[in-house]
């Protein structure tokens, strides 16, 4: 039995152009946080149907650079001060105990994948690409989460980290501020996990996430 053909997708570069085109607009500001971003009008402007736009807003979404809200559609992602603190207060306690969890699952490939994170960090700090560097943060941190063995921890961390990393990027872009202490503080976190010591990680882990040094001063208190 001769096996059927399946018909080439061709909307894969225009979702691809569509999905560059609104990213870069949230990056260089042009869409400011916040600002909604409704498909058909979406379409209209870049005369495209509304197909490439839907599969564009949903890589977005899964970037952190957009929310989406059921019944209230889609904006530009935006989280006050007072939101990220909340956020962080929760994802700190989630993270101690991934952390602990992944400590004792380490292995030498485990390692190899965070320090390629942390090298990349440094070499995207370099060229002072924000986003780059918070792609590279998180997946360092995502690493940890997997290692931990909990998927539902994991999943959890992934869902409530991926808005607060993108909108941070986002800001201190904006406003000018430098990357470079990324790569130095993971260096220390991933230290502190090689060690096995409980009492190592839990402090560097605390300190990796206070509030003061992980918002910048550009996001208004709220």
């Amino acid at each position: 039995m001769a096996t059927q053909e399946l018909v080439p997708v061709r909307s894969l570069s225009k979702s691809r152009e569509v999905f560059e085109r609104l990213r870069n607009a949230i990056w260089s500001g042009d869409l400011a946080p916040g600002t909604p971003l409704r498909e058909a009008h979406l379409a209209k402007q870049l005369n495209v149907s509304q197909v490439p736009v839907r599969e564009a807003l949903l890589q977005l979404e899964h970037l952190g650079l957009v929310l989406r809200v059921p019944d209230r559609g889609t904006t530009v992602t935006k989280l006050t001060r007072s939101e990220i603190v909340q956020m962080m207060e929760v994802r700190r306690h989630l993270e101690l105990m991934a952390f602990d969890l992944a400590a004792p699952r380490l292995t030498k490939e485990i390692e190899a994948e965070l320090r390629s994170h942390v090298r990349r960090m440094e070499e995207l700090a370099a060229k002072n690409d924000h986003f780059g560097v918070a792609e590279e943060d998180f997946n360092f941190h995502r690493t940890v989460w997997k290692t931990s063995g909990n998927e539902v921890l994991a999943r959890t961390l992934e869902r409530l980290c991926i808005a607060v990393y993108a909108f941070v990027s986002l800001k201190r872009h904006a406003a000018g501020e430098t990357m470079k202490s990324a790569a130095r503080k993971h260096k220390r976190l991933l230290d502190a996990l090689l060690s096995r010591k409980k009492e190592r990680i839990a402090a560097e882990v605390l300190e990796h996430l206070t509030p003061e040094v992980v918002i910048p001063s550009s996001i208004a208190g709220e």
